[in-house]
């Protein structure tokens, strides 16, 4: 959720004790001028603290040589997310089924936008990526066009244990994302009662809003985001 993705890296370097001196030095100048990359070094920060409470093991990557510096940092990003959804499905498990959905859809958003690549399709063209969900996973989804935002194509994943898509979109720099929510399950329950709320949004557990309407929810980094992004169907 970092500016860029070069800083993001630079950011999962830091978290990791992996940093040079010199991207450290380069990280603290830049953090003063950037909301975007201070959220993201808050959330590596939380996730740490999440790890610890739960007193989950740490997940090594391959020994400095083999790897390249900059794949490295890309690995470790995306272990750091995977960690995190550990801990946010251990945790949810607590708290009752509406946490569990909340904290599930915030886990896919986040660890798809950890990637290099967060689409399993890219494309930029409705027809294209509404084609590419029928022939993948035999189902008729609309892709809108979300005002201001540019459609970067579709992923599968699965939420409450059943396959689904999710669309994956960037207004300005922020990440955005549409699933489909599959019926008969958990997560449909939630939908059916977020989407019937005053408001029809709720908060994750990292601080991305979770916005709901018949069939969909959408992540996004704010709720004015979120909700322009149902509002296009």
């Amino acid at each position: 959720m970092a500016c860029h993705e070069a800083w993001l890296e630079i950011l999962s370097a830091w978290h990791d004790g992996e940093a040079t001196p010199t991207e450290v030095r380069q990280a603290m100048a830049h953090l003063p001028e950037c909301a975007a990359c201070r959220t993201a070094r808050a959330r590596f920060r939380i996730i740490g603290d999440a790890l610890r409470s739960a007193h989950v093991a740490t997940v090594r990557s391959r020994p400095r040589a083999v790897l390249h510096p900059r794949r490295k940092r890309a690995l470790a990003a995306a272990l750091v997310a995977a960690a995190a959804m550990a801990v946010l499905f251990h945790q949810s498990s607590r708290t009752g089924g509406r946490a569990a959905v909340v904290d599930e859809l915030e886990a896919r958003h986040l660890t798809a936008f950890t990637r290099a690549v967060p689409c399993d399709f890219e494309s930029a063209d409705p027809a294209a990526v509404r084609a590419w969900i029928a022939d993948h996973l035999g189902q008729e989804v609309e892709v809108p066009s979300v005002p201001g935002a540019r459609l970067l194509g579709a992923r599968r994943c699965s939420l409450s244990g059943t396959p689904t898509v999710s669309l994956m979109y960037r207004r300005g720099a922020e990440p955005l994302s549409l699933f489909v929510s599959p019926p008969g399950t958990r997560t449909a329950v939630e939908n059916v009662r977020l989407s019937q709320a005053t408001v029809g949004c709720t908060v994750g557990r990292l601080g991305a809003a979770v916005c709901a309407r018949p069939g969909l929810f959408a992540v996004a980094e704010t709720a004015s985001s979120a909700r322009a992004a149902l509002e296009a169907f």
